[in-house]
């Protein structure tokens, strides 16, 4: 078994400044998984593959986080709503509905009755 090829140091990798230092550590660690002799511009091509990783990973972070900020509101505004009528509150106000319409369609008959019977020929 032949050792692994040589890297080039982790400084090689590294860009001047903070903002690139996870991507180029990224960088780094891909050319150690990959364990194989770097290609001419192999350093930015490692580093192009670690910023399309870490934007797969920021945007599938994101994603998740906006389902749960979603799921969060709906659980809150379910336990804000009022529970619904029980069976019995039901039963009752359709009683009071049917006893209204009754109500109404003994009226109707008392006015419209005699006129109605003598319109259909009775």
């Amino acid at each position: 078994m032949s050792p692994p090829p040589p890297l080039p140091p982790l400084g090689s990798f590294l860009t001047p400044g903070d903002g690139n230092r996870l991507r180029d550590l990224l960088a780094f660690a891909l050319a150690v998984e990959a364990a194989r002799p770097l290609a001419p511009n192999g350093i930015e091509g490692l580093r192009r593959e670690a910023d399309a990783a870490l934007e797969g990973y920021a945007f599938r972070s994101l994603h998740n986080r906006v389902e749960e900020i979603r799921l969060a509101a709906v659980q809150d505004h379910l336990g804000r709503l009022r529970p619904p009528p029980g069976f019995m509150t039901l039963v009752a106000a359709n009683l009071v509905a049917l006893l209204l319409l009754a109500g109404g369609a003994l009226l109707a008959w008392r006015h419209y009755g005699p006129a109605l019977l003598g319109w259909i020929g009775a």
